[in-house]
């Protein structure tokens, strides 16, 4: 009888990642697929502060003012991302959403060296879209201070 362990598989170079792209303010952003858990509408939401989602409450996360940006997440077209990783959850307003986007490993680029402070723990890299660039948000940083229990 062979019994061998399980054997975990790591992800490679060219194995795809997955990425919402969204703008915020008129930058894009790339946000991991695998830590989304939703996407509505500000009317979806009922326009609460901290939305709720098949019984798991979502607070609300000014990822505008975390990043310094200016806050402009009051169009129609703006969209609430549901995020979780681990036993963390939070929400986020994004000003839009411009699609899905299946890259390779290889893809995302490393951060300049003008990122020196602690924005280097907002961004895992960067990603060439739309003629731009994409700034990969770490999303174990956006909930930090967001553990639900």
């Amino acid at each position: 009888m062979d019994i061998r362990k399980p054997v975990r598989e790591t992800p490679s170079p060219a194995s795809p990642s997955r990425f919402v792209i969204v703008t915020l303010s008129g930058q894009y952003l790339a946000v991991n697929a695998e830590s989304i858990r939703g996407l509505l509408t500000l009317e979806e939401t009922g326009n609460i502060e901290h939305p709720t989602a098949h019984g798991m409450v979502y607070g609300a996360i000014h990822l505008a003012d975390r990043l310094n940006i200016p806050n402009d997440q009051g169009s129609a077209n703006t969209r609430v991302l549901l995020l979780s990783e681990g036993e963390a959850r939070g929400s986020i307003r994004v000003t839009t959403v411009q699609g899905f986007l299946e890259i390779p490993l290889t893809q995302i680029l490393p951060l300049p060296m003008q990122f020196r402070g602690p924005e280097r723990y907002w961004y895992q890299g960067m990603i060439l879209f739309a003629k731009s660039i994409a700034l990969v948000l770490n999303t174990t940083w956006i909930l930090n201070e967001h553990v639900s229990a």
